[in-house]
Formats: structure tokens, sequence, C-alpha cells
């Protein structure tokens, strides 16, 4: 493709996503729809943009800078006292509707699509988190309490790292075939700890920094060096970069109440012109990576499509359940509701998904095409029922009146069924 081409296109997706915005705000129909739907057209009526090696080239590096700097953006407008408060009410719902997720999937490929029951496992571990680069986006704009705007932010945030560790022990696994249950929890533990400890510890320096340069000039741009700085160390000391600066952003937001801990008086280190700056390049990154997604999606293997499309019914069923078990009964309906639907799958699918392929696994192929189609399904199939909740259209999904206890003895009972055939399965 000639390089006029290409910022033709560029250009055009600015002006779709400056009207997405538009129609989002008077509408609520998400601009992720309109996107996405650029990027498909793009897929249909273009060359093969995938198959460009420039295109392969750059594409990782875009998408991974578009997850860690919506993270940070987010991050900036959250009070920290109120971050604090819902912190344990993100991390239940993350453990619990991973677990259900992941479990579920791997017990329906096994079962019913005659898989093998790690390569079922890993798929489900896959697509079993949400995206921080979909949902931050979308609740910041949503009419609902901060607390569960937290819960859910929290909650995209921490999945990256449970999906991460979870699918690469997995594949180990399966090509070492090899189990070591307890230095997978280390490596959970040590990739959110340290990564957010050296998330604060970044943003801390910088608050510092920055008080002394903005004597000199608005250094808009050098928070940016320092935050891929920062996400560049973390990664190198394997903890988890886009967890710090999720964490970076959260100090750099509250810097105001940070530095009066030491001073009489203070200010914000980040001004509201330099929040606005960082909005628009958080709107520009996203533009973009929401059309790589649609752009990444195969629609020549129709049946992993099918697969991804029964896949995703079946997540948005199994979402409510984990909700039911991480929120207490007083929740405002329409607040729980946010809650079952918010939960798009995204970049970090998206490249784990590349994983069964890259080690040499049985139809490692297949992982990449059912991963997207899932990760298309559930960012329409989410954008369309948060339209439909916010007028009153949609009232949640419903499942059966279990008991708590109930569910519980059953998740019980499907770990004992997987400790037992991984237990077979070393045997052999």
């Amino acid at each position: 493709m000639e390089i006029f081409q290409l910022f033709g296109i560029a250009g055009l997706i600015i002006f779709i996503g400056f009207v997405g915005e538009i129609i989002f705000r008077r509408t609520n129909i998400p601009d992720v729809i309109w996107l996405m739907l650029v990027g498909i057209i793009l897929n249909f009526f273009t060359e093969n943009i995938i198959a460009d090696t420039a295109f392969t080239a750059v594409a990782p590096i875009f998408t991974t800078f578009a997850l860690i700097f919506i993270l940070f953006e987010g991050a900036l407008n959250i009070n920290i006292t109120q971050f604090l408060k819902g912190f344990l009410g993100g991390v239940i719902l993350t453990l619990n509707s991973f677990i259900l997720s992941s479990l579920s999937i791997g017990l329906i490929m096994f079962i019913f699509f005659k898989w093998d029951f790690l390569p079922s496992l890993l798929l489900g571990t896959i697509i079993g988190g949400s995206s921080s680069a979909i949902v931050i986006p979308i609740v910041k704009r949503l009419k609902i309490s901060t607390k569960t705007n937290l819960i859910l932010t929290i909650e995209s945030a921490i999945s990256d790292v449970l999906c991460i560790v979870a699918s690469i022990t997995i594949v180990n696994i399966i090509t070492l075939n090899t189990l070591q249950v307890e230095s997978v929890f280390q490596e959970i533990l040590y990739s959110f700890i340290v990564a957010a400890a050296l998330g604060v510890i970044g943003g801390l320096l910088w608050i510092r920094v920055q008080d002394i340069m903005r004597h000199f000039s608005k250094s808009y741009m050098t928070t940016i060096a320092f935050l891929l700085a920062l996400y560049s160390f973390v990664e190198f000391v394997n903890s988890n970069g886009a967890i710090a600066c999720l964490f970076f952003g959260l100090i750099l937001g509250n810097s105001k109440k940070i530095i009066l801990l030491i001073k009489k008086k203070s200010q914000s280190i980040v001004s509201p012109s330099g929040k606005f700056f960082y909005s628009q390049i958080s709107f520009f990154v996203k533009s973009f990576f929401f059309v790589y997604l649609g752009l990444i999606i195969d629609f020549s293997d129709y049946g992993s499509l099918i697969i991804g499309f029964l896949l995703t019914l079946i997540l948005f069923y199994i979402r409510p359940v984990a909700v039911l078990l991480s929120t207490k009964k007083s929740m405002q309906k329409k607040e729980r509701v946010f809650m079952e639907i918010l939960a798009p799958k995204g970049l970090a699918a998206a490249v784990l998904a590349q994983l069964p392929s890259q080690s040499g696994m049985f139809n490692g192929e297949q992982y990449s095409t059912i991963v997207s189609s899932v990760i298309f399904f559930s960012i329409i199939l989410s954008t369309i029922l948060v339209f439909l909740t916010e007028r009153g259209l949609f009232k949640g999904i419903r499942i059966p009146n279990i008991k708590i206890k109930r569910e519980l003895k059953e998740i019980r009972t499907i770990k004992q069924d997987i400790d037992e055939y991984i237990e077979k399965r070393k045997a052999k």
C-alpha cells in the first residue's frame, strides 16, 4: 500500500473516531462499533494489510502503547481513596470471573468439541479476562457510581495478569509436561506486587522531578517518555508493565494529596490542560486500536467463527454468576447489570492466542481465529447491551436462583475432577 493511501486511511479513522464520540454522547452507542467496522471493511476491500511486513512490525508496538497509555490516562482521573475502597471488590470479581470463565470454557471444549483437556483449559485462560483498553473508555462515560467504576477498572487491569501467567503456565505444562502449582501463584503475586510497587515508586519520583521542571516548561511529553521507560524497566525485571503504568497514573493523578503530606501548600502535578492533552492522545491511540482489532479477524474460517460466537454467549451467561458471587445483594440493579455485561476481550487475548502456534501445538492456528472471533463478538455484544441498558431496554441476563454455597460446592467438585485428571496425565 502506498504512503499517501495510509495517510488517507489514518485521517479517515480519526474523523470516524471523532464522529463516533459525538454519537456516543448523544445516543450512548459506543464508538467502538464504528471503529471495528472500519477495520473489517479495510480487511475486505483493500490489499491484505495484515500480511504487509511493515504493518506486522508496527502493530504489536502500537497496540502495546495503546494498552499502557489508556490505563495511564484512565488512572489520572481516579481518586486514590476511592481506589483503595474499591480495590478488594475488583480483586474478588477478577478471581471469580476468571476462574468460572476459564473452567467453563475448558470443560465445554473438552466435552462437546472433543479437545484434550489442557488445550481446552488454555483456550479458557486466554479468553477468561476482560480488556482494560475497552472497559475503561466505556465506563468513563457511563452514569454509574464511583465504586462500580473502580471495580470494573481494577478488574480489567488485573485480569490481564491472570490471563498471561495462567496461559503461559499451561503452554509450559503441555510442551514440557511439568506442573508446579506453587510457582504459578508465586509468579502471579510477583508480577502484580512488584509492578504495583515500581509504579508507585516511579510516580513518587516523577512528582519530585515535575515539581522542579514545571518552573521551566509544561513538559507533558517528558511524562510520556518516563511512562515508556517505566514500562520497559518493569517488563525487563519480568513483571507486568501495564499494572505499573496504572499505578503510575494513579499516583500522578493524586499528586496534590500526596504533596500535602509533605508541604502545607501544593498543586497537582497534572494540570487540567495536561489531562486534556493526555485525553487527546488516548483518543488517538484508542481509535487505531479498535480498527486494528477489526483487521485481525479472519472471516474465511467459518467453523472457528461459529465456535467463537457460541463461546461468547456462554461467557456472557457465566458472567452474572461471577458478579453474584462478588457483590452485595443491596447493589443497585442497573449497576449490577453493567458489571454483568462489561467483560469484552481485547489485546491480551489477541496476543496470547499466538502462543499455541508459536509453541508448535497441534491445531495452534485455530486458537487465533477462535479468540479473534470471541474478541469481536464480545465487544459488539457488550456495546449493544450497554446501549440497551442505558435506555432501560435490558434488565440483565437471567440466571437460575442458585444458592452461593451450592455454587461453591460445584466449583470445588470441578476443581477436584481437574486435579485428578492432571494427576492421571502425570502418571502416564
